[in-house]
Parts: C-alpha cells; sequence; structure tokens
C-alpha cells in the first residue's frame, strides 16, 4: 500500500473496495495507525485513512460489524537500535539493497531481547455508536456525525 493517495483517485478508489471486500470477507487486518511504528517509543499523530474506510464500509451498511482490537508492541531491543541515533545526529538513513538484505539473515539470529504484547478490550463499532452520549447522532445517515 501506498503512504499517500494524493492525486491518484483510481488508487484511492481501489484500495478502499479492496479493503471493504476484506472487511466484508471477515478478514483479519493489521495495521498501525500512526501510519507506521515508532522507533522513538513516542506516540505519533495518528493517520486516519484507513480506519475511515473501515468505518465508513461500516456505516454505510456494506458491513454488519468491524471491531477494533488495540494491541501495544513493546521491545527490549530494536532492529534499527544502531542506526537509529545516527539517523537523529543528521546522518541519511541507510538505503536497502541486496547486500543489506543478505546481511540481514545474520542479524536476525541476534537476540533481540523480550517483546511485550498487550491486548485490550475490543471494540465493535456498533456497540460504540450505540453507546454515543450526543443525541441525534447518527453517522449512518450524516456524514458529518462520522
Amino acid at each position: 500500500m501506498r503512504r499517500s493517495f494524493k492525486g491518484d483517485p483510481l488508487y484511492k478508489a481501489l484500495f478502499t473496495e479492496y479493503v471493504t471486500q476484506l472487511c466484508s470477507d471477515k478478514m483479519i487486518m493489521e495495521f498501525f495507525i500512526e501510519g507506521t511504528r515508532s522507533r522513538t517509543n513516542k506516540m505519533l499523530s495518528p493517520k486516519f485513512g484507513l480506519l475511515q474506510i473501515l468505518t465508513n464500509s461500516f456505516f454505510d451498511k456494506k458491513v454488519e460489524e468491524v471491531t477494533f482490537v488495540p494491541v501495544t508492541i513493546n521491545y527490549t531491543r530494536v532492529l534499527e537500535g544502531e542506526s537509529f541515533p545516527n539517523e537523529l545526529t543528521g546522518e541519511n538513513k541507510v538505503k536497502e539493497s541486496l547486500g543489506r538484505i543478505v546481511k540481514a539473515f545474520q542479524t536476525l539470529a541476534m537476540s533481540f531481547g523480550t517483546i511485550y504484547m498487550d491486548f485490550y478490550d475490543p471494540i465493535k463499532l456498533s456497540e460504540a455508536v450505540a453507546s454515543y452520549p450526543q443525541p441525534n447522532f447518527d453517522p449512518f445517515n450524516k456524514k458529518a456525525d462520522r
């Protein structure tokens, strides 16, 4: 998937239909609400594009339910742990190459410490909408409420 759909309405339309179809087929999708994973351990500003596609598929009644399961993944050591500090000091990010891919096999054999995963209570979109306290809230019929 591209990081930006700007200037390409066909790609956006195809991607939207693809995600909607995955949703209607009850496929599990994983995505990072920030658009990427944080290497600084700080929260990033959310990107709402994929979230909007999923919620619109529900509000447009193309799917019966959308359930979100928030998960946090924390590492004691990350793969980029050695290169990232250099990037913060202004060095250019090292470009990917065939040689780096070959070296990656050696890297994957290294110990990266412990991974901590926390799973939170699932959020059913239908329940979240039903419990919204504002009167006259109707995202099914009012696009402004979405």
